[in-house]
């Protein structure tokens, strides 16, 4: 009988704080003493020995023999054992099927380390077919790693969109209204493994994966917001996700009414392809090829992009024009800089609202690199008020395509180490 994590998420007791706090602390030390550990978190040597002892009967950690001593006994020193039990973590895919976007499953040891990893293209298949896609996605995964399915802790899932825990839905495409009902994509998936499921943001696990797994961000950072393209933000506040009532913080843009008059007077600003609003989602890829395709139909020259696609406009995509770009191209590089200053505009409001002390830019435009992120650097110096812009860093991803899949699975690792005692 598989035990389902709670939909509502719940506050953390003082003792599952504690335990993700030394945990955390043991899992990036490698190895550590119990009086590092105590220095680190603040916590009296005491209470700290208490902890690991537990952690120590339970097999989570490990005693690694003695470090080198400036007098008196020397300390144990401690390490996480590995191998004590293990996360999935898929990602859903963005929203818009574009070329390049991918589901992608990733298996993780204890300490969040990929060890085994599954990826196929995203297609555009009714929900049940997609359902089905997944599932054998994570058999794969299972099968070819051979781990042992006792051992696997929960299999998180990041997904696109409005989320709705009270209803069990994500809003797949707010232009049609469309929703994805995931509590059945969850019970198929519990049914087939017999694993409990979490179902969360793709952007706050990808904020989640990058503070906890990432390379890019300095320690003690705890106010972060990662920017999923220009759709959504995932928000890390004093160091905890913030989720919102229903599940769906983080949305970057409005809900353009359907109908009437309103959708009239919006339409100017909500359909254009330049970069005067930013309101409007572009899409995964900031829209710059279909910018780009729109471009050329009424540009001639001799663009390294025309050249890269063999004169078909219809080829071009954010990977052609990246490309072009680092050929130094002229009209790629005006794209790029045009879509970071849009996608600066709607960070420079972000680090207005929440003041972090970091932007991490993920979801795939990060390949886009200096030629995008120094755009947005510029916009946000621009938009942005002296006293947050001083300290924030906007920086790429650094787990590249996994940002997603790493995160949905932390967050089965940071829920087993809260619950261990």
């Amino acid at each position: 009988m598989i035990k389902n994590f709670p939909e509502k998420e719940e506050r953390k007791t003082e003792k599952e704080r504690r335990n993700l706090e030394i945990l955390d602390t043991i899992r990036k030390g490698r190895e550590i003493s119990r009086a590092e550990i105590a220095k680190l978190t603040g916590l009296n040597i005491v209470t700290v020995s208490n902890y690991v002892n537990t952690y120590i009967r339970k097999a989570l950690v490990h005693e690694m023999g003695r470090d080198i001593s400036s007098g008196g006994r020397r300390p144990e020193l401690l390490r996480l054992n590995r191998n004590y039990g293990y996360a999935i973590g898929v990602d859903l895919g963005a929203p818009h099927v574009v070329d390049g976007v991918s589901l992608i499953a990733c298996l993780l040891d204890t300490s969040s380390k990929i060890i085994a990893k599954e990826t196929i293209e995203k297609r555009e298949e009714p929900q049940d077919k997609f359902i089905e896609t997944i599932v054998g996605l994570i058999s794969r995964l299972i099968e070819k790693n051979g781990v042992d399915k006792t051992k696997i802790n929960g299999i998180g899932l990041g997904i696109w969109g409005p989320l709705d825990r009270y209803r069990g839905t994500a809003r797949y495409a707010v232009e049609k209204g469309e929703t994805f009902g995931y509590r059945v994509m969850q019970k198929a998936i519990e049914d087939k493994f017999n694993i409990p499921t979490i179902v969360e943001h793709d952007s706050m696990v990808a904020a989640l994966g990058e503070k906890w797994a990432g390379i890019g961000l300095e320690e003690g950072v705890d106010n972060i917001v990662f920017i999923c393209a220009d759709s959504s933000a995932g928000l890390i506040i004093r160091g905890e996700l913030y989720y919102g009532a229903t599940k769906s913080a983080g949305e970057l843009n409005i809900n353009p009414p359907l109908a009437g008059e309103e959708l009239v007077a919006l339409m100017h600003c909500w359909e254009g392809y330049r970069y005067g609003c930013c309101l409007r989602s572009k899409g995964i890829d900031l829209g710059i090829p279909a910018y780009a395709r729109t471009y050329f139909q009424t540009h001639k020259d001799n663009s390294k992009i025309l050249k890269l696609t063999g004169g078909d406009v219809n080829k071009i995509n954010l990977n052609i024009v990246i490309e072009a770009a680092k050929q130094n191209d002229p009209v790629a590089m005006r794209f790029l800089q045009e879509a970071g200053a849009y996608l600066g505009t709607k960070i420079a409001y972000l680090v207005n609202l929440f003041n972090p002390e970091a932007v991490v830019v993920g979801r795939g435009i990060e390949k886009a690199g200096d030629m995008l992120l120094d755009s947005v650097r510029k916009t946000v110096k621009l938009w942005g008020y002296e006293e947050a812009v001083k300290v924030v860093k906007i920086i790429p991803a650094s787990l590249g395509d996994d940002t997603v899949a790493v995160g949905a699975g932390v967050l089965i690792i940071q829920k087993m180490f809260a619950k261990v005692g």
